[in-house]
């Protein structure tokens, strides 16, 4: 896990830097982790592209309100997602967690725990393994092979101190993501999540508003 977090805060990959226009899919874009920094206003505006010039224009316009380092940076947060949260064929940016890493940056620490009751006492426990991964045994101990074990989704969590949070956001806060499988996650608060990602997204709009 560590050696995630020292990737993540290099962002070292000039080789993914290249932007192609003419690759602009005007079916899949919108879902694409290119657009994950569309605010609300601009998601709604895309919904009334027809073809696929106006797709075109209208990414054009999108990046040209963004800063000059903005696909820079967003090629080297999808390549690092990608390399680390890719399961299958399932790309690790267009996972919920990948999206997080791209739209927040780099998370101050990453950590993912593993709930299971006993009938026995209801006792849960809640153990980390080392390197953030679930622990399989963490339930182990005299007698247990005898008892009915419930396993719940393991939850992984990305921290943001005051330090690393995005300024848009302005302090502290955390990221728990129930892990389905490895490609699928849900957001134990979704709501909150997806206002924080409007919030960069209306952040990563530096620049006036380009005539339509």
């Amino acid at each position: 896990m560590k050696k995630v977090l020292e990737a993540l805060a290099v962002f070292s990959l000039a080789s993914m830097l290249a932007a192609d226009d003419a690759s602009v899919n005007r079916k899949t874009w919108a879902a694409s982790p290119d657009a994950y920094f569309l605010t609300a206003e601009e998601r709604a505006a895309w919904k009334q592209v027809a073809t696929d010039e106006q797709a075109r224009e209208f990414v054009a316009r999108f990046l040209a309100e963004r800063p000059d380092d903005f696909e820079a940076t967003l090629r080297e947060r999808v390549a690092i997602a990608d390399k680390y949260f890719s399961a299958g064929k399932r790309r690790g940016s267009e996972t919920l967690r990948g999206k997080v890493i791209i739209l927040f940056g780099p998370p101050s620490r990453l950590s993912t725990k593993s709930g299971r009751e006993s009938q026995s006492g209801g006792h849960s426990d809640r153990a980390e393994a080392a390197g953030g991964v679930p622990d399989p045994h963490s339930n182990v101990g005299p007698g247990v092979r005898g008892l009915a074990v419930t396993a719940q989704d393991p939850i992984f969590t990305l921290e943001y101190d005051e330090a690393q949070a995005p300024k848009p956001i302005g302090k502290a806060f955390r990221v728990d993501l129930k892990m389905k499988s490895d490609a699928v996650q849900e957001a134990l608060e979704p709501r909150d999540l997806d206002e924080k990602f409007e919030a960069m997204a209306r952040a990563s709009r530096v620049r006036p508003q380009a005539p339509r």
